[in-house]
């Protein structure tokens, strides 16, 4: 058996990013393989609306979050329709905050025919117009070493956390994660804030993603215009996820 490793998987990577920015090499593009369909700037295409909900799902190849297996496993997500403008003001200035005070993202996990009976990996974050991550919200994981090992079979999430670390951005992982969760019913706050700074008026992605050892991915990915305020909106049900809304609280 081959020896453990000193440090995990997650941190090794992390630490090649962070000395590929001290070395000004530009950052990577996510996996086109876990991109939607549509590029996002067509997403953001036509005249403005503050949701572009969608209904539609598809499904791929992906790996899941076995420890002790790398099966490929299905992959489902959201297909985004377009929001009605292409135009955005993300410095916050006379057009105010995108988030006027904090931003509830909720949603159900359920386990689905495939798979083991295992707590599943979830993360919750906000990407920016152009896809890229601007603020990881909440990353649910076994804790330790070992399961840290897995956080890249979060497939869209863990490339694009490490593309943000490698453009210069800090981690906040030790300040945001937590434990994996049984199924149920759960909600996660984002204060509207990116690395400290509030979010200007424009248009955002809101992400929820889940896996679990030979289970599916599930993927919801929603395209918001905000500008301050938003009522209770429902997403989607992709997946394993369900139920799943936004609203954002004054």
């Amino acid at each position: 058996m081959v020896q453990e490793p000193e440090q995990s998987r997650y941190e090794q990577v992390t630490r090649r990013a962070v000395l590929r920015a001290s070395l000004a090499v530009g950052t990577v593009a996510l996996v086109p393989g876990l991109a939607c369909g549509n590029r996002d700037e067509e997403v953001f295409a036509g005249a403005r609306t503050e949701l572009g909900p969608s209904t539609t799902s598809s499904t791929t190849s992906s790996s899941t979050t076995a420890p002790a297996t790398t099966t490929p496993a299905t992959t489902t997500q959201s297909e985004p329709q377009a929001p009605e403008s292409t135009t955005q003001d993300q410095t916050l200035g006379a057009s105010g905050p995108a988030v006027a005070g904090e931003m509830v993202i909720s949603f159900s996990y359920t386990f689905g025919p495939e798979g083991k009976i295992t707590p599943p990996y979830i993360a919750v974050w906000i990407e920016d117009a152009a896809g890229e991550l601007a603020q990881t919200v909440s990353l649910w994981y076994e804790q330790g070493r070992k399961g840290a090992r897995w956080l890249d079979h979060l497939s869209r999430w863990y490339p694009a956390d490490l593309d943000r670390i490698a453009a210069g951005g800090t981690s906040n992982i030790s300040t945001i994660s937590s434990a994996t969760r049984q199924p149920g019913t759960y909600a996660v706050v984002w204060d509207g804030a990116i690395d400290g700074v509030p979010a200007g008026v424009g248009d955002y992605f809101v992400c929820i993603e889940a896996v679990r050892e030979d289970g599916p991915l599930s993927l919801i990915r929603e395209p918001f215009f905000l500008d301050g305020s938003l009522a209770e909106t429902a997403l989607p049900d992709v997946g394993e996820l369900s139920m799943a809304s936004v609203r954002i609280d004054g």
